[in-house]
């Protein structure tokens, strides 16, 4: 696994909040999937982004927040459950994990500890993009997704 520190610009997507099980996240994006797909905003350098605003460990299955996010210009306007926003810019440990999602906090783990040791510490939310063609089924054991977790100097106590 190869983890580096990148600067990101900022990145304005649409996005539906889901609530409940990360289990559970495929139902919601089976709704804003096609409304997205119908404006015509699903194809050619669109991301699909995945924000985890809570951890499973600590945080009830049935209060677990994901926004299913895609990449969208200034001339899209939010629209019922549908809202917008921005995916801060900045620096950013980032890496690809490959296999299944709820395995992500393993490769997590080792970016903090990368961090860590480049003097960074993480802060804020990480984002997912899925690299793996939503269409297609793709074996979880295959399954690619970048993953990019906010970081900054570490602090001195």
């Amino acid at each position: 696994m190869e983890v580096k520190i990148a600067r990101r610009a900022p990145l304005r997507v649409a996005f539906m909040r889901h609530v409940g099980p990360y289990s559970a996240v495929g139902k919601t994006s089976d709704r804003f999937l096609p409304v997205l797909g119908k404006e015509g905003l699903l194809g050619g350098d669109t991301q699909f982004i995945g924000l985890c605003h809570d951890d499973p460990e600590v945080t009830p299955p049935s209060r677990v927040r994901y926004d299913a996010c895609v990449s969208v210009d200034e001339r899209f306007s939010p629209t019922g459950e549908i809202g917008v926003q921005m995916l801060a810019g900045g620096e950013y440990a980032v890496t690809t994990h490959v296999g299944p999602y709820d395995q992500e906090c393993l490769t997590i783990a080792r970016m903090k500890e990368f961090a860590a040791t480049n003097q960074r510490e993480f802060h804020g939310r990480h984002h997912e993009i899925y690299l793996s063609d939503p269409r297609r089924r793709v074996p979880p054991e295959r399954l690619k997704t970048l993953l990019r977790c906010p970081v900054r100097p570490q602090s001195r106590l």
